[in-house]
């Protein structure tokens, strides 16, 4: 489809302008300000009504009219106003038909393409032309099937860009976060590396969280109490001769004490016997002296009898009776002391003949109690040399080096556990987290190419960088020369092309002589229908149109 007729009145700098375009070549050619780019940019209005200016219509008008009707018959017309509503009405081969923007694009795909411009456009809007050519359109459900099945991918993510910039978002997204988590496990790992530069070579807590340092501390008991057994056992076995023979000397000791105390109690029952025997001879001595008392006080009674003569004989005799009373009874007395003296002697020396028996008893029981103790010590000795044939002395350092060795061991359990935790458990979700982000980054990273290698792309060798910026074979759309610049332009001109086969090549002047050839050599090998313009003074400063480049064009 190729314009047939174009009709211009009020729009920019243009008051009434109707021509009917060559199906190749058209070239406006007049200075600046003439009109020219304002027929581009009528025919850029009638098919994708956008304008490039605010103002549309010409100045001092309230209009502006723009018609086109192409060669397979379809007419456009449209009428912009101020004062009211647009006018648009589409007919085809002069009939009418649904005359809305919709309608149009079943005719036109795409705007009406202008490479020159193309070329000057920033990176970014370049990259959103190219990239509205490669059409990818996938729901979110299918878009997260990809990422597996996590509907997170999404989150914060811009659904509404193109798919490789969507694609390129979620790559760059989970690249941060997996910096920033990689920060977490670089610490994290300098944590552990730090806890186990603090721990002994070779640590593993598990070998000594179980052990029990009492038990260990209850060896070191149990052998130094053997030890100590051992010792005594050895000391007594050394010491036993020296052992019977102080029970023998204690023995004898007690034996010559017994000789003593039995000697002194025989003295005490002689001297007891020697006093009986004093006190009966002074009895008998008294008895004795009685009688002759007895005979001296008769005869003095006798004399004073015979003095006093019958008076007192009766009471002499009588006197006499009483003496003789108080003597009969005195020696019955004296004669009873005695008896009982001779029995006390009797029993004393019954008890002074019993006192050897007694003692040769007591040391009877001397020897057998010292003849016990012997047997106990010879009992100890057994016991003693049984021990110590069963037993030997242990080396206590080692076992307590073995405690203490626990004890400094469980001393690092804090930390090892406090390192177990963060390797085993933040770290290694961290790491895992990770692992996650790149599995992420590296599906975001390759599924471009593959989806490209399924898409119909207006250039080879592109791709999206980081950035989402649109490379071409590895280089940035404003890093290629400018004869790459302007192949990439008319690449894309063409797969922008729908139905309507005209391209606009405003500022034509600016490209060299060969440029500008090979351009209509390829409006000519597409069948495209060109307008070009061109700034160059003319007599009437008004724009005319050529068909053809002449040389004065050039």
């Amino acid at each position: 489809m190729k314009i047939k007729a174009l009709k211009i009145k009020d729009f920019l700098g243009i008051e009434e302008f109707n021509y009917n375009p060559d199906p190749k070549l058209n070239i406006l050619i007049g200075p600046t300000g003439s009109g020219k780019t304002s027929v581009i940019e009528a025919i850029e209005k009638t098919f994708s009504n956008t304008g490039r200016r605010t103002e549309l219509i010409k100045h001092d008008e309230s209009e502006a009219t723009l018609y086109i009707e192409t060669d397979s018959g379809l007419e456009v017309e449209r009428k912009l106003r101020d004062d009211k509503a647009d006018y648009f009405k589409l007919r085809q081969q002069g009939e009418g038909i649904k005359s809305t923007e919709a309608e149009l694009r079943k005719f036109v795909r795409g705007d009406v393409f202008r490479p020159l411009d193309f070329i000057a456009l920033p990176v970014k809007e370049q990259t959103n032309i190219i990239l509205s050519m490669i059409k990818m359109d996938y729901p979110a459900d299918e878009i997260i099937q990809w990422f597996l099945n996590d509907a997170s991918v999404l989150n914060g993510i811009n659904t509404d860009k193109h798919m490789l910039q969507i694609l390129k978002d979620i790559e760059n997204k989970f690249y941060k976060e997996r910096e920033e988590v990689n920060r977490d496990v670089k610490t994290l790992e300098i944590q552990v590396k730090n806890i186990e530069r603090g721990l002994p070579d070779n640590y593993n807590g598990d070998e000594w969280k179980d052990k029990k340092v009492e038990e260990y501390y209850s060896k070191v008991s149990e052998a130094e109490k053997i030890n100590k057994y051992i010792e005594q056992a050895k000391a007594l076995k050394d010491n036993y001769d020296d052992k019977v023979n102080s029970i023998n000397a204690a023995a004898e000791a007690k034996k010559a004490r017994l000789d003593v105390k039995y000697t002194e109690i025989k003295q005490d029952l002689r001297d007891l016997i020697d006093l009986s025997q004093q006190k009966i001879e002074k009895e008998k001595s008294k008895i004795d002296g009685l009688g002759s008392l007895l005979e001296n006080q008769l005869k003095d009674y006798d004399m004073q009898l015979e003095k006093e003569i019958a008076r007192l004989k009766a009471n002499y005799l009588e006197m006499k009776e009483t003496v003789k009373r108080q003597t009969a009874i005195a020696e019955e007395q004296s004669k009873e002391e005695i008896k009982q003296q001779e029995q006390k002697i009797a029993v004393k020396e019954q008890e002074v003949s019993g006192l050897d028996d007694k003692k040769e008893l007591e040391k009877e029981g001397i020897e057998k109690e010292a003849a016990q103790l012997i047997e106990i010590e010879k009992e100890k000795i057994g016991k003693a040399s049984e021990y110590l044939e069963n037993n030997n002395l242990i080396d206590v350092d080692p076992l307590r080096a073995d405690a203490e060795k626990v004890v400094e061991m469980q001393g690092y359990l804090r930390d090892w556990d406090r390192m177990l935790f963060i390797r085993d458990g933040e770290l290694t979700t961290k790491k895992s987290r990770s692992d996650y982000f790149t599995n992420i980054i590296s599906i975001a990273r390759n599924k471009p190419s593959e989806l490209l290698k399924t898409h119909e792309l207006p250039l080879e060798g592109i791709s999206v960088d980081e950035n989402g910026l649109i490379r071409i074979n590895g280089t940035l759309l404003d890093g290629l020369s400018d004869g790459e610049k302007m192949d990439a332009a008319f690449k894309i001109a063409l797969q922008r092309m729908g139905e309507l086969k005209i391209m606009c090549l405003d500022g034509f002047e600016k490209l060299d002589i060969d440029r500008q050839k090979t351009v209509i050599e390829l409006c000519e090998k597409h069948d495209i229908q060109a307008f070009i313009t061109i700034t160059q003074g003319t007599k009437d400063n008004q724009f005319k149109v050529k068909n053809q480049l002449g040389e004065e064009d050039k």
